[in-house]
């Protein structure tokens, strides 16, 4: 339990000191997150590239099969498949002018899909040199806050033989006392939290058992339940964000869903999310990429981190 509790407290603590990427000052409009093909700026006529900016006064030369994710500053995600010459300026009609303070999410999601370019050949920090397949592994939510009143618990399931596993699900408080308890075959559960009467501001803690295992649960992740006056705010965010978004959400719509979410200590939701932008964005490697990377931030495993990218294709 301590050492989720230290978990926990590195997670909010590294949320609140990542640096974001912020509209530089002065012109610019939008924010490139994702590209594919040829694209090149005419005043520079170099290619551009992810994290860029770009002022009302650009145009873009489009070659061939191309796709092209931007963001504008107020959250609005805009995607390009188009060839020939593109003036920025054009773009602006879809998007809002108005000032919603999305552009600190905006720099969140630059930073992260730069640094899923980045590590997207390195294997999860918490790889074993001889790995265990037939581990029983916790896979989701990982240690999480939540503004839901109902979750679902996965994880993956170890082999004993031709015998069909049992398992043991608990949710218990700080001081170890079961809240709920449930013996199962499956590998998840959907458990009610609002029926529980859990309070608020508070840490209950997840695990599973193998019953008749000589292993012990090692693990356990952590539901943090969120104060009212906290879900308001986050749920008021929300509201802002999903207006400025489609009514058919595409990838870049998730991925900055996922980015909210996950800027906000609500990992549960965000690796919904960041999946949903995946298997949407396909043909675009950066939205799998920031899949894998926020598994990778998050401590999933290597092993795990395969099965979930394989289910989702």
């Amino acid at each position: 339990m301590t050492n989720t509790r230290k978990s926990l407290a590195a997670m909010l603590l590294a949320l609140l000191i990542v640096p974001t990427l912020a509209f530089a000052q002065g012109d610019e409009v939008f924010k490139i997150i994702a590209c594919k093909g040829t694209i090149t700026l005419e005043r520079t006529k170099k290619s551009v590239a992810v994290g860029a900016g770009l002022t009302s006064t650009d145009q873009l030369r489009m070659v061939g099969p191309v796709y092209l994710g931007l963001v504008h500053k107020s959250g609005k995600a805009l995607e390009l498949r188009q060839e020939g010459i593109v003036p920025v300026k054009d773009l602006l009609g879809k998007v809002s002018s108005k000032s919603n303070g999305m552009d600190k999410l905006v720099g969140f999601v630059v930073q992260s899909v730069k640094g899923a370019e980045e590590g997207k050949n390195i294997k999860s920090a918490s790889v074993e040199m001889s790995l265990n397949v037939n581990k029983l592994r916790l896979v989701s939510p990982r240690t999480t806050k939540t503004i839901d009143d109902e979750m679902t618990f996965t994880w993956s399931g170890s082999v004993d033989g031709n015998k069909a596993p049992q398992y043991l699900f608990t949710i218990t408080d700080a001081s170890q006392n079961v809240r709920f308890k449930r013996e199962l075959t499956e590998t998840q559960v959907t458990v009610n939290l609002k029926s529980l009467g859990l309070e608020k501001d508070r840490c209950y803690y997840w695990s599973v058992t193998q019953v008749g295992a000589n292993a012990p649960t090692v693990e356990s992740y952590c539901i943090y339940m969120v104060n009212d006056a906290e879900m308001a705010s986050l749920n008021g965010q929300l509201k802002t964000l999903r207006d400025e978004q489609n009514a058919q959400p595409t990838a870049l719509d998730k991925l900055m869903l996922a980015s909210f979410y996950e800027q906000n200590g609500l990992t549960y939701r965000a690796m919904s999310a960041y999946k949903d932008a995946s298997t949407i964005g396909g043909d675009v490697e950066i939205f799998s990429d920031s899949y894998r990377e926020f598994l990778r931030r998050t401590g999933v495993d290597y092993e795990t981190m395969k099965m979930l990218v394989k289910e989702q294709k």
